[in-house]
């Protein structure tokens, strides 16, 4: 009975904030790095425009729940399976694996080892990519839950690893070695809202930003 009360009173809640005007807060959920990298200028220009508006950035590597409220509207990396919620792709971006700049004149390929995710889908799949690039499984004594932790290992010169090409190639410490060049790899970002909150007028506004910042970042990052 509690967690029907519940459930009723964050569905009027959502369907409340749905019917607002373009002013108040939006939450948004982004994974750390691409909120950082890809989102979080594109989002600052939509505030900048809209003086009603105020943005939550919720730089979570988790899977926010969007019935509760955790937030409005959500960016994710990972292809959304929760029934009942809008889903659209935003856009697919390249990987590449990097090491740090001088690694591979430095350390013969045979004693190459990997910086890993930890053990999930996504963690095997980079790992598996790598196994089909270099025709050879390399040994992983490091692995993390997060982009920014193994981009700092490589960079320190533990090992080659995995990024997303806009964040790799930006990085003046590290160099790519090889691309994905074929798609294996891609990784696809995906914008998620609860159906109670589109009527939003913020929340659709953030929507058509995401969309329109999708378009300028496939042009910029889809290699």
């Amino acid at each position: 009975m509690a967690e029907r009360v519940e459930e009723e009173a964050l569905t009027f809640e959502r369907q409340a904030k749905g019917d607002e005007a373009a002013h108040g807060v939006v939450r948004i959920s982004v994974p750390p790095v691409a909120g950082r990298v890809l989102f979080a200028p594109r989002l600052a220009r939509l505030l900048k425009a809209h003086q009603g508006l105020e943005f939550e950035i919720v730089g979570a590597a988790n899977v926010v729940n969007l019935a509760r409220r955790e937030a409005d509207i959500a960016v994710r990396m990972i292809t959304p399976r929760e029934p009942g919620l809008i889903t659209r792709k935003l856009v697919e971006l390249g990987v590449g694996l990097y090491g740090a700049v001088g690694y591979q004149e430095r350390v013969p390929e045979m004693y190459w080892e990997f910086c890993g995710y930890e053990d999930t889908t996504y963690g095997a799949s980079k790992r598996e990519w790598v196994r089909t690039v270099l025709d050879r499984e390399l040994p992983c004594r490091f692995r993390a839950d997060d982009t920014e932790t193994v981009r700092q290992f490589i960079a320190a010169g533990h090992g080659v690893g995995v990024l997303p090409r806009y964040f790799g190639d930006q990085d003046e410490e590290l160099e790519l070695i090889h691309a994905d060049i074929d798609g294996r790899s891609r990784e696809s970002v995906w914008m998620v809202v609860h159906p109670d909150m589109r009527r939003s007028p913020g929340v659709r506004l953030v929507m058509d930003a995401l969309v329109k910042a999708a378009d300028n970042i496939a042009e910029e990052y889809q290699v």
